[in-house]
């Protein structure tokens, strides 16, 4: 049984099984390993994890108990069914209590990836964050210019080992992860030296080079074992929940369930609204799940999932934004790959009316709130996973979630900023200004089809000399497949995977909430 985050037990680095390292389970004949222990798989009950989910668990208890003692009562002291009236006040007590239990899974994979902010890595080792150790400039020596040139083709190779050639006096020298590992005379011995390092060092195992935070990553071999139990307390606060409504429906006379019928009709509405939200959502939670996520060094064409850090695809700079064409420097935005922006508004006012129940004139405070202006942009990038890069095209996906804004403000800059919006109605105006964005550095999920770049975009030459690395000659664009929705988002796919439930958990509460409804409605007439 689970009771709290602290309370579970899992290590994503250890198999259960036989209490080795996942990542020689292999070895010790553990290939069939189901690790599903973390989580049982009928029934787990969850408290609340923090302060104030026990305030919200504790105030829906209070409004249980409450709703049952006044049912109590009210049932000794009477015989018709107007006693079970009070239990409408144990739903939403009910509903209190299961919105305040957290989901089981999300418990258990928070342990492994702690969500301490949306859209940023948040498993240690973190990928390379600056842009000088991403490989996009480093140089190969030309025999025929004489010189040494950039090689279109190192942002695409894997992230390690870091290896440059530095000159000390009439000397090269070849540094591997700042190591010095050898001295040359000439130029030409040094850049054949450092491109028999790469090649030797593409031959290490992809899970030495790929992110910390990548699905494929040993450490979450036997999370993705696991799966939410069928039944989890929020299940049954939740059925609980309805069921007390309905007996508290019940309560009322024939006659006034009858003129409750609006009441009734809009709980079913409600229900079926929830369920088709929960449908809608659960798809793409199940997408992400039954998609195994590629390692780019490896990719095939056809569907891929991946997970990988956003940098740039080519040398030109991307245009720097101006958000509302403010020049201010804490309005000015460099290395962004997607970008919206938008000028909100909002005017408060007093007008007086008339209240024809009343007869008399009275005032009241109005609120609009209007979109002014905005803007948004999109260029292509390089997504890498560590082990490799590939080209996401981003002007083919239509659907993308850049997640929260990374920037807001409720003051316009100085220099060159457009107008304020003018108040309509002679009161007082708010302003927001709000950027959302995905810049380079960050955490990126993308599902998409895989397929050939145009032969005069793919760069010449093979990555890190080695023909059957061709990921740089592919492309992700936004194409859907059977089951297989294309999207950008920004994060990784822990982020989508963390809501998951089990069927019941996802569909029973509503489902039973239209049901009983519809019994109310049938045994009303």
């Amino acid at each position: 049984m689970v009771t709290n985050n602290s309370e579970i037990k899992f290590n994503p680095q250890m198999c259960e099984c036989n209490n080795v390292p996942i990542s020689e389970c292999e070895d010790t004949g553990c290939l069939n390993c189901d690790c599903d222990t973390y989580l049982p798989k009928w029934f787990c009950w969850t408290w609340p994890s923090s302060f104030w989910w026990w305030v919200l668990w504790s105030a829906g208890c209070v409004l249980l108990g409450f709703g049952l003692f006044s049912s109590i009562t009210s049932l000794l002291g009477t015989k018709s069914g107007a006693g079970l009236i009070p239990l409408l006040l144990c739903a939403p007590g009910l509903f209190m209590m299961g919105f305040a239990s957290p989901n089981p899974f999300q418990q258990m994979m928070n342990v492994a990836v702690p969500n301490t902010q949306i859209g940023e890595w948040n498993v240690d080792p973190k990928p390379p964050m600056e842009s000088s150790q991403w490989h996009l400039n480093r140089l190969e020596w030309n025999e025929k210019l004489g010189e040494w040139i950039p090689n279109p083709l190192s942002r695409y190779e894997q992230d390690g080992p870091t290896i440059s050639v530095t000159q000390d006096g009439e000397e090269w020298i070849l540094l591997m992860d700042d190591e010095e590992m050898g001295r040359f005379d000439s130029e030409i011995e040094a850049s054949k030296e450092m491109m028999k390092s790469l090649k030797k060092s593409d031959k290490l195992d992809a899970q030495e080079m790929i992110f910390s935070e990548h699905p494929r990553h040993n450490r979450f071999r036997a999370l993705f074992n696991a799966s939410p139990p069928q039944f989890s307390a929020t299940f049954f606060l939740y059925i609980f929940s309805v069921l007390f409504l309905m007996g508290g429906w019940f309560g009322f006379p024939k006659d006034a369930r009858i003129e409750l019928f609006g009441i009734t009709v809009g709980l079913m509405l409600l229900g079926a609204a929830n369920l088709s939200i929960s449908f809608y959502n659960n798809r793409k939670i199940l997408e992400a799940w039954d998609t195994v996520t590629s390692i780019v060094k490896f990719v095939d064409a056809g569907h891929n999932e991946f997970v990988g850090q956003v940098r740039p695809i080519n040398d030109v700079s991307n245009s720097v934004l101006h958000v509302d064409g403010c020049k201010d420097k804490s309005w000015t935005f460099r290395n962004l790959a997607v970008w919206s922006w938008s000028y909100d508004a909002t005017e408060t006012w007093t007008e007086r009316y008339y209240d024809s129940n009343e007869k008399k004139w009275k005032t009241r405070t109005r609120r609009e709130t209007r979109h002014v202006r905005g803007g948004n942009h999109v260029s292509d990038y390089l997504l890498h996973d560590g082990t490799g890069g590939i080209l996401v095209k981003t002007s083919t996906f239509e659907d993308f979630n850049t997640g929260p804004a990374i920037w807001s403000s409720n003051k316009r800059g100085k220099k060159g900023c457009g107008p304020y919006d003018r108040p309509r109605h002679g009161g007082s105006m708010s302003h927001d200004w709000s950027l959302y964005a995905l810049a380079f550095g960050d955490p990126t999920y993308v599902m998409a089809r895989v397929t050939n770049r145009p032969h005069d975009d793919i760069p010449r030459g093979t990555v890190s000399e080695n023909a059957s690395r061709v990921h740089h000659t592919l492309m992700a664009i936004g194409e859907d497949a059977p089951r297989r929705h294309a999207r950008i988002l920004k994060g990784t796919e822990f982020s989508v995977l963390k809501p998951k439930r089990s069927a019941f958990g996802n569909f029973g509460p509503s489902a039973l909430l239209i049901i009983s409804m519809l019994i109310v409605l049938m045994t009303s007439m």
